[in-house]
């Protein structure tokens, strides 16, 4: 038997519309042509599919029990096929990742070499940038995806959250709170405090964490970049509140740290990128990597701070 698809679509949409003549105009034949293939496929089933009269066309019975059997055939085609583009589309590709200095540095390097070595057609571009510089690039498209940890008032995003972690404050080696376990915030009173700037949100939630322990942070310093917080605090200059990723930058044998508690402040990383457009099969696949098991990275690191 030697049935062909093109007689299988013919057949379908004959049945579908009721009419040679729409069906032909749907497949860009001429009648002649779509009527041949019906009694083709009729005569390889040897059986009369359809009941012709000069006014209208029918599906005989057996054409009826055919008709579902043919159409359901060509929906799971069009399906795998769909599948199959799909699948290809994710062969290939570009995906740019905006994400701050810390988290591509510590967080991301193993979620990149996995997505890597499943998906080795496709570009990752990874934009280090500093925490305030993730979201405009991601509203601008100058990055598909941004990482990191954002204010709640923005708007226009789809977020995924990746994972919590806790601020932790990092002093020198030798320092009292070295000994202090577990560490409240209310420890830190009279002590010189290193922050980020005013406009960042873990200041935000530092000035959280103090107003818990009924205390107003007055920073004796504000740097932009939590490397920079660690160096002051190596050189003496007071203790840093960052979020516990930031420690993998510390030096343990000259630094320690301990998670703030009383309360314990968290920070939420999240994926994020513009709510209108859809994403690229490349960045969509890359999305739905670092949102499955792989992400769980995220809180084995945490435990440890």
């Amino acid at each position: 038997m030697n049935v062909t698809l093109r007689q299988l679509r013919a057949f379908v949409l004959v049945g579908q519309l009721g009419s040679f003549t729409q069906a032909a105009q749907a497949m860009h034949l001429t009648q002649s042509a779509l009527s041949l293939l019906v009694r083709e496929l009729e005569t390889a089933l040897n059986t009369r599919l359809l009941d012709r009269t000069t006014r209208s066309v029918s599906l005989t019975a057996v054409g009826r029990e055919f008709f579902a059997s043919a159409q359901r055939l060509l929906d799971d085609l069009a399906l795998a096929i769909g599948s199959v583009d799909e699948l290809v589309a994710k062969q290939r590709g570009r995906v740019v990742i905006a994400a701050p200095l810390v988290l591509s540095g510590t967080y991301l390097p193993r979620i990149l070499a996995g997505f890597r070595a499943l998906y080795p057609g496709i570009e990752l571009v990874l934009k280090e940038s500093l925490p305030d510089e993730v979201l405009p690039q991601v509203r601008s498209g100058a990055a598909d995806l941004g990482i990191g940890t954002f204010h709640r008032s923005e708007q226009g995003l789809q977020r995924v959250l990746l994972f919590k972690e806790s601020l932790v404050a990092v002093f020198p080696r030798g320092h009292a709170l070295d000994g202090k376990a577990p560490l409240a915030w209310r420890d830190l009173e009279g002590l010189p405090v290193l922050t980020l700037p005013r406009d960042s949100v873990f200041r935000e939630l530092a000035q959280s964490g103090f107003a818990a322990a009924a205390m107003v942070l007055q920073p004796a310093f504000e740097a932009t970049y939590v490397g920079t917080l660690i160096g002051l605090v190596d050189a003496g200059l007071g203790v840093a509140i960052v979020p516990g990723y930031a420690t993998a930058l510390a030096d343990p044998g000259r630094v320690a740290w301990r998670r703030l508690e009383a309360p314990v402040v968290e920070r939420e990383v999240q994926l994020v990128h513009r709510a209108g457009p859809s994403l690229s099969p490349a960045a969509q696949a890359f999305a739905d990597y670092i949102v499955g098991p792989p992400a769980a990275a995220g809180a084995g690191l945490k435990a440890r701070c």
